[in-house]
């Protein structure tokens, strides 16, 4: 088989027939370094979507920081597939060298390219990009910020726990709903504060994620918001508030046997789960009338609940 010079690879490159460009860019992922890469760049603005996404690859291969830029704009908005090439390809750039590209890439006009560079930053954990990521905690779409903060807890660092604060009040309950699981990662005294005032937040997701979270700060005001929050007017935060009160035995076994009835079969197994952390003798009568319910996985909680009063060892919470 003939060597490829560099000199033909660029003109097959710059070839007029789409073929002809398409099957050289195949040929290239094999051997990205055959060629310099200022000579793939601009096939990144091809009229051809294949061959767009086919320069993607190979700028992917050839790992070239100065390629972030470029991988950037083709992230942009508006072209579908291409688009989401170029957002999974930045992700491959994992060395420090490509921290200040990216970070360059926050600030582009395009909230898409925006995302996409914020979210290949996350995995690089760089406190470089703290300035970078505090101001696109502030964009003004909302997909931007959900990556911020998704970004900044990555980091774990002290210093952004203010930040990520302030977006437990953002108007997005998505944005609000990610940052409750972000500053639950840190063991600070705000931060069950924070958790409890989210335990009330208007959106049901947002109260769910606060009773998951919930789980790691036990105190007498956790357990008091989670009994609150078994009326919660969603079944799934009934659940989740029933799932964390087992766990931090925090509950009366009053206050639960009547969702062993609930309608829902998830929320009757959590209550039996969390019955079976009351201490002995714990409504064991009505746990044994689950052990008829039709539902298998409401029968297996009541039968691990029963074990459990029957030999209250200590074990793990969570069974």
């Amino acid at each position: 088989m003939t060597e490829t010079t560099p000199n033909l690879w660029t003109e097959r490159l710059r070839s007029n027939e789409v073929d002809v460009r398409r099957i050289a860019l195949t040929e290239l992922q094999e051997e990205p370094d055959a060629v310099p890469i200022e000579a793939v760049l601009p096939l990144l603005r091809d009229p051809d979507a294949a061959v767009r996404r086919l320069t993607i690859g190979v700028l992917e291969e050839l790992g070239d920081v100065r390629a972030i830029l470029a991988l950037v704009d083709a992230a942009a908005a508006g072209d579908g597939d291409v688009a989401t090439a170029a957002r999974i390809a930045l992700r491959e750039f994992r060395t420090s060298a490509a921290t200040y590209p990216l970070i360059e890439g926050v600030a582009h006009p395009d909230p898409d390219a925006r995302a996409a560079a914020i979210l290949a930053l996350r995995d690089l954990r760089a406190p470089e990009a703290i300035p970078a990521l505090t101001r696109a905690v502030g964009d003004a779409f909302p997909h931007v910020r959900r990556e911020a903060v998704i970004a900044l807890a990555h980091l774990r660092r002290a210093e952004v726990l203010p930040i990520l604060r302030q977006t437990l009040n953002d108007a997005d309950p998505e944005v609000r709903k990610i940052a409750v699981g972000a500053v639950s990662f840190f063991q600070e005294p705000t931060t069950n504060r924070d958790l409890l005032k989210t335990l009330f937040d208007e959106d049901w997701q947002v109260r769910r994620e606060s009773a998951i979270a919930l789980r790691r700060f036990p105190s007498e005001g956790t357990v008091t918001a989670l009994n609150g929050a078994l009326d919660d007017t969603r079944w799934q935060v009934t659940k989740e508030a029933l799932a964390s009160l087992g766990q931090l035995r925090g509950a009366e076994s009053a206050s639960l046997v009547r969702f062993l009835s609930h309608d829902i079969a998830d929320v009757r197994i959590a209550a039996a789960t969390a019955l079976g952390h009351c201490g002995p003798n714990a409504a064991a009568a009505e746990l044994e009338t689950l052990l008829q319910d039709p539902d298998a996985g409401v029968q297996k909680a009541a039968r691990r609940a029963l074990d459990r009063l029957n030999d209250p060892s200590p074990r793990d919470a969570s069974t």
